[in-house]
């Protein structure tokens, strides 16, 4: 039995604070109906029934960060695993990387070979406009792996823009990149491209990475209709990363997408997109001898949507579609395999938000795998106002994930899968509430329990031996997981703006006698935060993020991280300094995360 606890008085204290989204504008109220990763029959409704965050555009540039995973790690319930800036694992909740769903603009781009995959985007970080984040099961809207939760990364539309950048800074780190947005004869156009490289922290967590994008949106009769592609190619240091060895790996990753959107009437509107992704992996596993072992795969996932939405009356939506993906892997060392999947669902939404009465929202999903067979996943929300400002909100759900390619054919000296591993299979339950009783203070908080049967995991023996036995996959325990969540924000208070956050995951779990798992058992278990920026006073701005937490079976750890903003005109140069508390924790390798660290860059903006 492995249990782990947080301080109740913490959480009591983190709800009283009362709390808002990390990612509202300064100085100005969350707006709910543009967060689309929540519903595709009524976001307005559905936003008010679930526990949501959004990293607006501003929140990226202004917080100290080498990657994406480091703005997103502030973010409330995320735990973001980065064993270096070209690699990060993601989970939500107390899951694993396994069980999040990875979007981007709303086309699912998480891997079915594996979840460390999850964030091998082909977005450059100056396209990006927010990143929308649903905490909970998402299972009867994105099917298998949303038990944790979805992130949903939403790339600029803009009419016109234009940035150039550079940065440089300790272990050799130097990034540039540029991303332009233009309107031509009707048609939107967007392009941006980034590449960066570090000899890294440490021996063998030195990388090179490149990303571009294209994107192109215009109007077509009543429809709007897009497209984009991308390309990111990673190389980077490996080393204790899966294996105890000097590893090396290179991924590439390309995308294409086509969208439409048709409202045929006021009441029914038509969605649809096709969309494809490649993704192929050369993994070394000694650096300097190839041939003692490697594995190149190459998988493709292809699929398309189509969604139909009904305003059926004042306050009742529906929702209905299907969806369609077929993945297949060529690998030297997992084999040759493919995998169909289908799924059905629909969605009824009652109510309006801020409409001075109770919302409902209601759903449900069929899933089909070639491979694990059928699933069924429904869900129920409701939210209720109360006077002051007062949102309470209720949810249930339930969600599976199947096992990856990964968890079911890989091999190597260290890791032995296993291709009889069974579905994993979650419940899960969620109250809370959302207040804004002044214009300067709002609240989020929410209590959460999910149940999850035949958790899959790489495990080994407890007991000490020589040499080391492999990591096995299995279906090796049960657990329960309950949490609080709590944020604040406070609104120029003292002339700052502040974040305040804080959760606690309390899980026990019942897994095989005398084993012990690699990722399912390992989540924060607290984590107490707070983040507070300056207003802008002539051209200067300063903005410091302090966090306190704690992963199982580990010691606390105080991470403080600040960023110092000049504006010059169009030109903004900043001083970024990471971990200056130079805290040696873990990452999920079991490795330190890189020492204390200094970053110095430009940004021009178009005027």
């Amino acid at each position: 039995m492995a249990r782990s606890h947080f301080s109740w008085p913490l959480a009591l204290l983190g709800a009283a604070a009362l709390a808002r989204p990390l990612s509202a504008q300064r100085g100005e109220a969350q707006r709910i109906d543009t967060v689309r990763v929540v519903s595709r029959a009524d976001p307005t409704v559905v936003s008010a029934t679930r526990s949501f965050e959004v990293v607006s555009r501003e929140d990226l540039a202004r917080h100290a960060s080498r990657s994406l995973a480091d703005v997103l790690a502030l973010a409330l319930g995320v735990d973001a695993q980065s064993r270096s800036p070209a690699q990060a694992d993601l989970a939500l909740r107390g899951s694993t990387f396994n069980q999040v769903v990875v979007l981007v603009d709303g086309v699912r781009v998480s891997d079915v070979q594996s979840g460390h995959y999850a964030l091998d985007l082909a977005v450059p970080a100056a396209l990006i406009e927010r990143v929308e984040i649903l905490r909970g099961t998402g299972s009867a809207m994105y099917g298998s792996d949303a038990i944790g939760g979805v992130v949903n990364i939403v790339t600029r539309s803009d009419s016109s823009f234009g940035e150039v950048a550079t940065r440089v800074g300790s272990f050799g780190s130097a990034l540039g990149r540029g991303a332009l947005g233009a309107t031509l004869h009707g048609t939107r156009v967007r392009v941006g491209a980034d590449v960066d490289r570090s000899s890294g922290h440490r021996d063998g967590t030195d990388y090179r990475v490149t990303q571009a994008r294209v994107a192109a949106e215009r109007p077509v009769g009543a429809a709007r209709v897009s497209a984009d592609a991308g390309m990111g190619v990673r190389q980077f240091g490996a080393a204790d990363f899966y294996s105890p060895y000097p590893s090396f790996e290179t991924t590439r990753s390309g995308t294409a997408a086509l969208r439409a959107l048709a409202p045929l009437s006021e009441r029914l509107t038509l969605a649809g997109a096709v969309h494809t992704r490649r993704h192929s992996d050369v993994f070394t596993l000694k650096r300097e001898d190839p041939a003692f072992y490697q594995n190149v795969h190459h998988g493709w996932q292809h699929g398309g949507e189509a969604t139909a939405s009904l305003t059926v009356a004042s306050g009742l939506h529906v929702a209905a579609g299907g969806e369609v993906l077929d993945a297949r892997l060529r690998s030297a060392r997992l084999g040759n395999h493919t995998e169909r999947r289908y799924g059905t669902f629909a969605e009824v939404t009652l109510g309006r938000a801020g409409g001075g009465g109770a919302t409902v929202d209601a759903g449900i999903r069929r899933d089909w795998s070639s491979v694990v067979g059928a699933f069924v996943s429904p869900s129920l929300g409701i939210s209720m106002p109360l006077p002051g400002g007062v949102q309470l909100r209720a949810s249930t759900g339930r969600g599976f994930r199947a096992p990856t390619w990964t968890e079911r054919y890989y091999v190597d000296p260290a890791n032995v899968a296993d291709s009889t591993l069974g579905v994993e299979r979650f419940t899960a339950h969620e109250v809370g509430f959302r207040a804004t009783p002044f214009a300067w203070l709002s609240a989020d908080v929410a209590l959460f329990e999910r149940r999850a049967t035949s958790l899959i995991d790489w495990a080994r023996p407890s007991a000490a031996a020589t040499p080391a036995p492999p990591w096995r996959t299995m279906n090796f325990a049960r657990a329960t997981h309950r949490g609080v969540e709590a944020s604040a924000r406070l609104i120029g208070l003292a002339g700052i703006d502040w974040t305040l956050r804080g959760s606690g995951i309390r899980f026990d779990a019942t897994a095989e006698p005398g084993l012990v798992g690699k990722y399912a058992l390992r989540p924060l278990t607290r984590v107490v935060g707070i983040s507070a920026a300056t207003r802008e006073l002539r051209g200067t701005s300063l903005t410091i993020d302090l966090q306190r937490a704690r992963r199982a079976g580990e010691d606390d750890h105080l991470r403080l991280d600040a960023r110092l903003d000049q504006r010059v005109g169009a030109m903004r140069v900043s001083l970024e300094a990471m971990n200056l508390t130079n805290e040696g924790y873990l990452d999920v390798a079991g490795k330190p995360v890189a020492p204390r660290s200094a970053f110095l860059g430009v940004v021009w903006t178009a005027p």
